[in-house]
């Protein structure tokens, strides 16, 4: 677990950060919220199939790093499959709705999001936006 956030150069408290940029208060007030958030965070970096993902979309960075540059910095709008693990991850976690949160995070990319490259900031999109909705289930 701690490996692939290594690899992706992002840290729990930098996940965390970034998800409550966007944070809409209600009634569950934001104290609740981010302990959820954290316990979730847990369970889902420990699980195999969020695991897998998230190593999918590093390897592929690092694989367009090596042989597409271009592709890591620009983000050309034909280019989707970081966009389709990112969404992956969120409706593995949350469901169709997330979905929809996905695209709030990768739009806004609000945080680390910023600072990534874009299939990074998809794949680390995706989790963030998962486990927001999930939250509120």
């Amino acid at each position: 677990m701690r490996d692939i956030l290594e690899k992706l150069k992002v840290t729990k408290k930098d996940l965390e950060i970034s998800a409550f940029k966007l944070h809409v208060p209600d009634e569950l007030d934001k104290k609740k919220a981010r302990a959820k958030f954290r316990l979730l965070l847990e369970k889902y970096l420990n699980d195999i199939n969020i695991l897998s993902l998230l190593w999918a979309g590093y390897l592929l960075h690092e694989k367009l790093e090596k042989e597409r540059p271009e592709i890591n910095r620009d983000d050309p709008v034909q280019f989707v499959a970081d966009e389709i693990i990112g969404m992956s991850i969120a409706n593995y976690i949350g469901g169709t709705n997330a979905i929809f949160n996905f695209r709030r995070y990768d739009t806004e990319k609000p945080g680390i999001l910023t600072k990534l490259d874009p299939v990074l900031d998809d794949i680390v999109g995706g989790l963030i936006a998962g486990i927001m909705t999930k939250i509120y289930e």
